[in-house]
């Protein structure tokens, strides 16, 4: 398997990951300690809550992050792009921070149907201004493909706003109070500001706010604005459908038959404990796809088609083999693994219907990244809408009468539907051929390989008793991620 992508793909890609693992690795701590301090009913409140930052991002920082990385990637002057995104995006940030706090108690009776979500909607409001300034900064860096101040200032992010929790509720037992879920609000708080601290400290000491550069702004304000508002009225479009799932989802639990607890727990179950560790790889395909962005543009500007094809087809070939071999790891041991570590049994169940979303999901991150470098972002959004539509329907029609294992079957229907809507939309504009050896048959044999080795040494342990269960099985899938970076090491050794 041939996986070449250029020098500065590469490099920012793996600065990005080693940072996303770093930052997940601490989350899944996070969430544990969090799931056991509030639990599976607070982390569903908690879930309930999160998507409103969704439409707040699209409204203030979606398109304008976007628009910063594309334009600062093949043109000039990229202060005057970083400054005439946060002249737009800070502004916006504000006025909806305001209008968020001041009409919380509507928006959590009447629009998330429950009240008692109003502090937490005014808590997370805070966070608007310093998320904005934030994903403004980190475009600005991605379009130069420069990723250590972006990586950083997520690591820092995550360990302040861990620590402010973690302190939260050891002042909570201290002082006889129960820890709630406005806990997990806080750290949020803490966490935005850490990185706005974080990110305007670099700008400082780099020189990046210096007056030289800046001529004409007001003019590519003009110009970031008419870039960014067809991608922000899509992203909003979409955020406000994701928005309205999660609202669905407790709700037509409750419609099946579930108390409104036990609905909020499932809900909780689902996205605060199996999502997150289905989306535990995506460190990579996210890394890559940030810096695929800025590379396409680039390409597509200096009308380099042939390497737009190679990075395509590498990145389709990394995707699909990341995707097959996370699929049979979840299957064998993750879905175990996460029952445990949650001591959630329905963790279990939830994650062997989730881990057949991996190649899908990990694919469709990496080419719709690619889509918008192109241009292509009303196709993107529209494609994604019909995916959150499907979601929709099957929660509508099918999980009043089947539960919850409806929406997981939605989840997959809706993830293989926008997977090859992406692939055939650039496969039509590039004429891309299908190499089923490379994409689907070498990584599930190398996956299958690597699962087989590790199972035989899991009956070996388990016949001697050593570790704890736990242990065995996350030793178990470290040893089949080796055997499987192995293999995939030496065959693209023998293709080189």
């Amino acid at each position: 398997m041939k996986l070449k992508i250029k020098n500065a793909v590469i490099k920012g890609t793996l600065i990005l990951t080693a940072a996303g693992f770093l930052s997940r690795i601490i989350g899944f701590f996070y969430r544990i300690f969090l799931t056991r301090a509030i639990g599976a009913e607070g982390m569903g409140l908690f879930q309930l809550v999160t998507p409103i930052i969704g439409v707040v991002f699209a409204v203030c920082s979606a398109g304008i992050q976007t628009g910063i990385s594309k334009f600062c990637a093949v043109r000039e002057s990229r202060r005057g792009w970083l400054l005439a995104g946060l002249i737009i995006s800070l502004p916006l940030s504000l006025l909806t921070a305001v209008l968020v706090y001041m009409n919380a108690g509507w928006i959590a009776g009447r629009i998330l149907l429950n009240p008692t979500c109003a502090p937490l909607i005014q808590m997370l409001a805070l966070t608007f201004p310093f998320a904005s300034f934030h994903n403004c900064v980190n475009g600005y860096y991605y379009g130069q493909k420069k990723t250590g101040i972006p990586a950083f200032s997520q690591l820092f992010e995550q360990l302040v706003r861990v620590m402010t929790v973690i302190a939260y509720a050891a002042w909570c037992e201290q002082n006889h109070r129960p820890v709630t879920v406005i806990c997990a609000l806080y750290g949020n708080l803490t966490g935005e500001i850490a990185s706005a601290v974080f990110c305007t400290a670099a700008l400082l000491l780099g020189r990046h706010l210096s007056v030289s550069g800046m001529s004409g702004v007001f003019k590519k304000v003009r110009q970031l604005f008419i870039f960014s508002f067809p991608l922000t009225a899509n992203r909003l479009l979409m955020h406000l459908l994701q928005s309205g799932e999660s609202i669905l989802i407790p709700a037509q639990l409750a419609v099946y038959g579930h108390s409104s607890t036990e609905a909020l727990s499932l809900y909780g179950i689902l996205n605060g404990m199996a999502l997150p560790l289905i989306l535990f790889p995506t460190a990579i395909t996210n890394a890559m796809s940030v810096m695929l962005l800025p590379e396409v543009s680039g390409a597509q500007a200096a009308n380099r088609q042939d390497s737009i094809l190679r990075t395509l087809d590498n990145a389709v070939k990394l995707c699909m083999a990341m995707g097959i071999m996370s699929t049979l790891l979840f299957i064998f041991y993750g879905s175990r693994i996460g029952a445990l570590i949650f001591d959630e049994p329905a963790v279990h169940s939830f994650i062997l219907i989730l881990a057949w979303l991996c190649p899908f999901f990990y694919l469709t991150t990496t080419l719709n990244s690619i889509l918008n470098g192109l241009g292509k972002t009303t196709l993107t959004c529209v494609q994604n809408i019909f995916s959150i539509l499907i979601r929709i329907a099957f929660l509508i029609v099918l999980v009043p009468v089947y539960g919850i294992s409806a929406y997981l079957c939605g989840l997959l229907v809706s993830q293989i539907f926008i997977c090859l809507a992406h692939y055939i939309s650039l496969s039509n504009m590039f004429r891309l051929k299908m190499d089923p050896v490379g994409y689907i048959i070498m990584p599930s044999l190398y996956s299958g390989i690597s699962i087989g080795v590790s199972l035989v040494l899991f009956s070996v342990c388990c016949r001697f008793e050593w570790p704890s269960e736990l242990a065995r099985l996350v030793i178990c899938a470290c040893c089949a991620c080796l055997v499987f970076l192995l293999l995939i090491r030496n065959s693209a050794s023998r293709h080189a």
